[in-house]
């Protein structure tokens, strides 16, 4: 799939037949009649008379999704002829689920519980990104250079959230170290971010692992950056986007569609940062400086890339870590899809051939996928 994505993006780019095609294997629109001239088309791979609905999962006025958050609140579904609707989930759990029995087309949070389900014998795909990296370890100001190196952690009780990335990617790398999770190593399980920095503070735990934008509140509550998980694992996945491996493969032209309106959105994020901040601090209702900090401080950083080989990093990693069954599946295989993004990014770039973040992307793609 990674190869064969790869050639498509580049046969794409080359002949300038973007808009026509839907996926990796798929068909044009019967109906539709060809462009005269395809290259400078960039119309028709939005055909005004399909529209597409889509129910994504949302958790309240959250703004980690925060380009499908910006795609939503500026109209650019509409203008991809889709009908996007937020639906509340409680958890990312219940977001997986809710996608199993088809009452969800998109949960664009997590990559835990997919891995997790997949395993189980679920039928998902990770189709696309929302944030990379992002995990910070937190401690005390008078221990953060026993942090300095993976030794540091030797007899330490750490506190984390099941939902998050980083404790599980720091696992396996203590692993690697030769530092054992579970004997030489505590890990405490806990309710929420705002838990561990809570634990962290009344020494309850030596150090913890937040995301989110919870690094923030932990300075202001005393604490410091013991170090970002991207230091050991550059590009590390955490939120992933999933749906339904069956409704992705029959008509994969609606998620295509969804990812090149969060990749419009992703254009005004690195061009009109003000009216990005702006729209997500209306629809959260959170201070402009915290938005503003989530979306640009470069501790998570922002991305609609699938990022198939990060993806079966992580996997492999809660398969050594037995976050998962050891019988499970070795690999993710066809659970993680690069075509839809490709498909998008190839739509991009026919209609913006000069926008300057495209080459970035597409390097970032071929290294990633």
């Amino acid at each position: 799939m990674k190869k064969h994505c790869k050639r498509l993006l580049a046969v794409l780019l080359a002949a300038g037949l973007l808009g026509s095609l839907t996926a990796c294997g798929g068909q044009t629109d019967p109906s539709a009649e060809p462009a005269a001239d395809t290259a400078a088309d960039t119309t028709s791979d939005t055909a005004a008379d399909t529209v597409y609905d889509l129910s994504v999962g949302q958790m309240g006025t959250g703004i980690k999704s925060s380009m499908v958050v910006l795609a939503h609140e500026l109209g650019l579904y509409e203008k991809e002829g889709l009908n996007v609707t937020f639906s509340d989930i409680s958890s990312l759990n219940d977001g997986i689920v809710a996608i199993n029995a088809g009452k969800l087309d998109i949960l664009p949070f997590g990559v835990i519980p997919t891995c997790t389900f997949y395993a189980q014998g679920a039928d998902l795909v990770i189709f696309g990104g929302t944030i990379a990296e992002g995990s910070q370890a937190v401690c005390k100001p008078e221990v953060q250079e026993t942090y300095a190196s993976l030794e540091g952690f030797r007899g330490k009780t750490v506190a984390c959230v099941r939902p998050e990335t980083g404790h599980m990617i720091m696992k396996a790398k203590l692993r690697e170290a030769g530092i054992t999770p579970g004997e030489d190593v505590t890990f405490v399980e806990l309710d929420g971010m705002q838990s561990v920095v809570e634990a962290v503070s009344k020494g309850e735990a030596d150090v913890g692992f937040v995301n989110s934008g919870f690094g923030q509140n932990a300075q202001k509550q005393g604490l410091v950056i013991a170090f970002d998980v991207a230091d050991y694992a550059p590009n590390a996945v955490c939120c992933r986007q999933t749906a339904s491996g069956q409704a992705v493969r029959e008509n994969p032209e609606p998620y295509i569609r969804f990812q090149t309106a969060n990749l419009e959105a992703y254009k005004r994020y690195l061009e009109e940062p003000q009216q990005c901040i702006d729209t997500l601090t209306a629809y959260s209702g959170l201070e402009p400086e915290y938005v503003e900090n989530c979306l640009y401080d470069g501790v998570m950083k922002v991305t609609m890339d699938p990022m198939a080989v990060r993806c079966e990093e992580f996997y492999d990693s809660m398969r050594a870590n037995g976050d998962i069954a050891a019988d499970a599946p070795e690999d993710l295989g066809e659970a993680v899809n690069s075509d839809v993004y490709a498909q998008a990014l190839a739509r991009m770039h026919a209609r913006y051939p000069d926008w300057d973040a495209y080459d970035t992307l597409k390097t970032a793609f071929d290294e990633n996928n």
